[in-house]
């Protein structure tokens, strides 16, 4: 392992917060959504056609900028005016439309009240109301252009839509305009997924069973569970010092795996995991961990390339 992934896997650990009780904090990175773009060191967003596209891509390369692995910047983000050369460049349109429509819903009122009683009605008739309904969309596209042979590497329509009615006596639940902020941050976040990676936190429930352990291991196991709540690390250790004692059963087996995920040693949590199913576990979060530390090991590989590509240059 490199120094500079030993110094990410540390940080990490270190800056885990101790979870709620009775789970483990495994955190890590995954790897971008697009792997086409991982020789990309460059990149510049061009302003994005649209009413709402300068908003959408100022926030993306807002959040590219912002992109760290290893405490170092995932792209040197160029101003597209700069007239600098790039990698890449990001270019795209936004479409908003918004349709209204006119329909009636069904209302009552009172046409005779209770003499004796003004809050009282004796006769109710059913009257329309006309309404309105408003459909609002955002529509963005988006691509990514690889300056040196002009290939398109990626590519993605993004799609939303809103429909609010509203009448005399109700408001819609917002505006067009909180409809269209939200929709482009979304937007802007799920671009930013396909091109970078992103670092994930995961509080995964420990396996509490303890039968198949000698009565002592049993109630040392116990204690263990209890301290994942204010001493994670401590937690791992116990369990460690009963597998030396005892022959480890599926939830043992388990837990271990995920203190081993948790300090990223995968080889050791691929081992755990492995025996915890042959113990006959059927814990669905084994496959879930395999598939964390699968996509932690992209990232890592995905990184180690970028800086390699970088020493070339």
């Amino acid at each position: 392992m490199s120094q500079l992934r030993w110094m990410l896997g540390a940080a990490l650990i270190c800056g885990a917060v101790p979870a709620a009780a009775e789970t483990l904090t495994v955190t890590g990175t995954y790897p971008a959504g697009n792997g086409n773009v991982n020789d990309l060191i460059s990149i510049a967003v061009d302003r994005f056609e649209g009413e709402d596209g300068s908003a959408l891509s100022q926030a993306l390369e807002g959040e590219l900028t912002g992109v760290r692995f290893g405490g170092q910047p995932y792209f040197r983000v160029v101003a597209p005016e700069s007239g600098v050369p790039t990698d890449a460049l990001v270019t795209g349109n936004v479409r908003t439309g918004v349709e209204e429509s006119g329909y009636t819903e069904k209302r009552k009122r009172c046409v005779e009240q209770d003499p004796a009683d003004k809050n009282k009605c004796l006769k109710e008739e059913e009257y329309d109301l006309r309404c309105r309904r408003r459909v609002a969309t955002v529509s963005t596209n988006v691509r990514l252009v690889a300056m040196d042979d002009g290939s398109i590497r990626y590519t993605r329509p993004l799609n939303a839509r809103d429909e609010q009615t509203y009448c005399p006596d109700r408001k819609a639940n917002r505006t067009v305009e909180s409809f269209v902020d939200q929709t482009v941050q979304s937007q802007v976040r799920t671009i930013r997924y396909d091109l970078a990676p992103s670092s994930f936190s995961d509080n995964v429930r420990v396996d509490e069973n303890r039968k198949g352990l000698p009565k002592p291991a049993a109630e040392a196991f116990k204690n263990a569970i209890r301290q994942t709540k204010s001493d994670q690390a401590g937690a791992c250790d116990s369990w460690a010092a009963i597998a030396r004692d005892v022959e480890p059963t599926a939830a043992l087996a388990f837990n271990l795996g995920l203190c081993a995920e948790a300090r990223r040693d995968f080889a050791a949590a691929i081992d755990w995991y492995g025996q915890a199913q042959r113990l006959g576990s059927k814990n669905r979060d084994i496959g879930a961990g395999l598939t964390r530390i699968d996509r932690h090991r992209r990232a890592l590989a995905d990184w180690d390339a970028r800086q390699q590509l970088l020493a070339g240059r």
